[in-house]
């Protein structure tokens, strides 16, 4: 027992090293810009990839068991999970360096079932530089990370705040591009005359 504990202590200390000596504390993605792409195994052992999401809204929310603030937007995040799955809107926790074991208890405690991938190693958190947890990354269809939120303050009305913003963030940029498509046509008319 005491050998197995050292081995977990030891993991641990590895990926936080690993972690503080490969940047994680440096900017996080700035808002706006192409989301990284990842390739994670989720908790039922199936590997998602950010492909897998193209065409949907994705919130994707970095968080720990021992995180309290990460621990309080949980039933928020299952509400937006379940009010929103139909709508195009994919739900998705990172957790960061837990067992499968600790993890699956966390859930079944608390009736939560939208999608939990791994980041065992840091990797994830890496790539979208988390600094702090839990924090929350808005991604609209097009692989754009559209907002942010840090600190455990989601509700799901602030969910649907953001992605009905986005939305219209989508929207807006539909009708411009065809504005611009169509102004050249119309051009072309006015010199026919």
């Amino acid at each position: 027992m005491g050998f197995r504990l050292f081995q977990s202590f030891r993991a641990a200390w590895i990926v936080i090293l690993c972690l503080v000596l490969t940047g994680m504390a440096s900017v996080p993605p700035i808002l706006g810009g192409t989301a990284p792409p990842f390739e994670s195994e989720t908790l039922e052992g199936r590997v998602l990839k950010s492909s897998d999401m193209e065409g949907q809204y994705v919130v994707l929310n970095f968080w720990a068991t021992w995180c309290v603030p990460c621990v309080k937007e949980m039933p928020e995040l299952q509400k937006a999970h379940r009010a929103l799955k139909d709508q195009n809107v994919k739900i998705l926790g990172v957790n960061f360096a837990e067992s499968k074991s600790k993890i699956e208890i966390f859930l079944k405690e608390r009736n939560l079932d939208f999608t939990i991938l791994l980041d065992g190693f840091g990797r994830l958190s890496q790539d979208y530089r988390v600094v702090n947890l839990p924090v929350t990354y808005f991604i609209s269809p097009d692989g754009i990370v559209r907002e942010q939120t840090i600190g455990g303050n989601l509700t799901l009305g602030i969910i649907e705040e953001k992605i009905n913003r986005m939305k219209n963030q989508m929207q807006q940029g539909l009708d411009e591009s065809r504005e611009k498509i169509a102004e050249p046509a119309l051009e072309g008319t006015e010199n026919q005359k």
